[in-house]
């Protein structure tokens, strides 16, 4: 058996160990080293894991004798750690969203694909079985042609602490984080793309509490949720929060079927998260959880049991880090299976950050300009 390949893993917070997790899982990889710019985190991931090195500097990091460098950092870094590596002939795992802005993104797969490397990147929804029960029933016709869809979001999470989710600037808002999702996952369901767009971003926050420094994300839910349920709670100094809590807009994809979304990442609904496909012959319903729902004319709305259903939302800490485990596992054997040569299903590339990034651009604008725009 060929050696395994060696993994390095950019980041130590949260995603950084669903990472490092997702390939230690996979017989053919091995991560073999880690990078952070505090090294504690990154120590004490690396303890956790056996992995031999970690580093402070990401260019002593490349030199570390890898074949693939996936990228866990919040999106402010990913292009430069994405182009660094691909200029040494490394592949890429780079986590969503794939960069700031559209221009930048396409930059990352057009790099990629000219070094002739292999890239991915995080859609890791696509691998729910749900959603790919519910593809194939579009695909095989189940409801006739789709000419609407709605996606919405009340994700339950509790207002945060002041950290980079809520800064524009780093990547953060409800828009780049769980919307990118949303995006692929209705581009990845009736094989169309967006072709314009008209909405708004939504600011329901104006300021957080500066709380304690967070290097994982999870534990910034986890005080947060804490603090809102102490009635005894101490005033806390407050920042601005310049990233939007929510979006709403219509789009029509280049098969012509018209969309709407809308997500509020504080609201909370009987699900945090349903998509509802109107087609010529009938309508489905995927609730997270809850299951699919096959609604017919004249009939009763007929359940579609699919084993290890899952949905987003932050309500049980716990169990959105085993859905994201497995959930990674699926897309990490996927394409370490590409790397090596060997059959695999499908995967998100840079190609498709590009395509959700430029989506994301094109509603910001919307947002600023109160009209349509081109994707």
């Amino acid at each position: 058996m060929a050696t395994p390949l060696r993994v390095g893993v950019v980041g130590a917070g949260w995603a950084g160990g669903l990472h490092t997790v997702a390939f230690n899982d996979q017989p053919d990889a091995e991560v073999v080293a880690l990078v952070s710019r505090t090294r504690a985190p990154a120590q004490a991931l690396a303890e956790r894991h056996g992995i031999p090195a970690v580093f402070t500097d990401y260019g002593e990091f490349l030199d570390a004798g890898l074949d693939v460098v996936s990228i866990a950092t919040p999106p402010g870094s990913h292009r430069d750690y994405t182009l660094a590596a691909v200029d040494r002939g490394l592949h890429v795992l780079c986590d969503k969203p794939t960069a700031l802005t559209g221009m930048d993104a396409l930059a990352m797969a057009q790099a990629a694909q000219a070094a002739g490397v292999r890239h991915a990147t995080g859609f890791i929804w696509r691998g729910d079985p749900a959603i790919l029960r519910l593809r194939e029933m579009v695909a095989g016709g189940v409801i006739g042609q789709v000419t609407d869809v709605l996606a919405r979001c009340a994700l339950g999470a509790p207002v945060l602490p002041m950290t980079w989710m809520y800064d524009a600037g780093a990547g953060g808002g409800s828009l780049m984080q769980h919307g990118g999702h949303v995006i692929d996952r209705l581009r990845w369901l009736l094989g169309q793309e967006f072709v314009e767009v008209c909405g708004e971003t939504l600011h329901d926050v104006q300021e957080a509490e500066v709380g304690p420094r967070f290097h994982n994300v999870q534990e910034a839910f986890g005080w947060a949720a804490r603090r809102m349920a102490d009635p005894d709670r101490e005033p806390l100094p407050t920042a601005r929060v310049s990233a939007d809590t929510g979006y709403r807009f219509n789009g029509v994809l280049d098969g012509g079927t018209r969309v709407q979304l809308w997500e509020s990442w504080h609201s909370h609904g009987p699900v945090p998260d349903t998509v509802e496909l109107y087609g010529t012959t009938g309508t489905l319903v995927w609730s997270g959880a809850a299951g699919l729902l096959l609604c017919r004319p004249r009939s009763a709305p007929q359940p579609i049991e699919v084993a290890g259903s899952t949905e987003a939302g932050s309500r049980d800490l716990k169990a959105l880090d085993a859905v994201g485990r497995r959930l990674w596992a699926d897309l990490v054997a996927r394409f370490v299976a590409d790397i090596r040569g060997a059959e695999h299903a499908p995967y998100p590339t840079l190609e498709d950050g590009w395509r959700v990034q430029a989506v994301v651009d094109a509603v910001r604008a919307s947002s600023g300009s109160r009209s349509w725009e081109k994707c």
